[in-house]
């Protein structure tokens, strides 16, 4: 998303804003008498982790239909090929959690898919909604919010649902989470872009709700929906606050020349919220801590 241009004005219109107002971009409305569209500057980077992360679960996919296996006879399951063997090894299967104790598998469930269609469209999304997150919130932030959010969502799965689970959609949803509230804590940034968007991506969310709720459907709504939460949560936490700099000169001397763009500054940043993503953890482990104890 681009965003809307600002409307800036001056309390002594200078010799450049007497002239007739300056279009904005395309299907931005013309700014009233006095005012002028400035585009503003969002912090950007290449998204290193979304292209590791989607490397991994490809080569992940990949290895589990190239490796040579034997079928087999693997805890009690038979076993006929090298996915086969991953999702048993992986996969959140709660007898495997709660009976045996393997807790990793809330991890490598978020590497493993179900079939290309799975891995396609999960990866698909990773590369969308990724690539926009991880460049305004920053390659920590991003790491942050795809983890322990795709963790709440394999908590929320073991917690609510007893089929066994893989897909990075736990961590999905986390990060569109944190592109929603990214989207509306900026909402006067972005304009009549922002709502349109909003409304897209609720939309989408009650999509993705109603076709799992469908009967036969194999989506693990819980997983997608502590993956959501989760997201949320550490969005509106630790998440970027883009706010514009008053201080800068262009804005407060009457009449210096307008700049060709602002750049907005960062209002919350990560280092002020380190303790945030400790805490959650620790709550993450209390709760995945009692129930397991109550189901021993």
């Amino acid at each position: 998303m681009q965003p809307e241009y600002s409307k800036l004005k001056r309390d002594q219109p200078s010799p450049e804003e007497d002239s007739p107002a300056l279009p904005g971009p395309p299907g931005q409305p013309r700014p009233p008498e006095g005012q002028r569209f400035v585009p503003v500057k969002l912090p950007g980077g290449e998204p290193l982790a979304t292209y590791i992360l989607l490397g991994l679960i490809v080569l992940i996919y990949l290895a589990g239909q190239v490796f040579p296996f034997e079928p087999a006879i693997v805890r009690g399951y038979r076993v006929l090929t090298a996915e086969d063997w991953l999702f048993l090894q992986g996969a959140k299967i709660n007898e495997f959690i709660i009976g045996d104790g393997e807790v990793y598998r809330l991890l490598t469930a978020m590497f493993l898919h179900g079939g290309l269609t799975h891995l396609f469209f999960n990866g698909y999304a990773l590369y969308v909604i990724g690539r926009n997150v991880e460049r305004v919130s920053g390659h920590a932030r991003f790491l942050m919010i795809y983890f322990l959010g795709g963790l709440t969502g394999s908590l929320f799965s073991l917690l609510f649902s007893e089929n066994p689970s893989v897909g990075a959609s736990g961590a999905i949803f986390a990060i569109f989470g944190a592109e929603l509230v990214f989207v509306y804590r900026h909402r006067q940034v972005f304009g009549r872009a922002a709502y349109q968007q909003l409304q897209s991506m609720i939309f989408m969310l009650a999509l993705n709700v109603f076709i799992g709720l469908t009967p036969g459907s194999r989506i693990d709504n819980w997983g997608h929906m502590g993956g959501f939460v989760g997201g949320l949560a550490l969005a509106w936490l630790i998440g970027p606050l883009l706010r514009l700099d008053i201080t800068q000169a262009p804005l407060v001397m009457p009449n210096a020349p307008l700049p060709t763009e602002i750049e907005l500054t960062d209002q919350n940043p990560l280092q002020k919220k380190l303790y945030v993503p400790f805490m959650f953890a620790a709550v993450y482990v209390l709760i995945l801590g009692v129930f397991l104890q109550t189901q021993g």
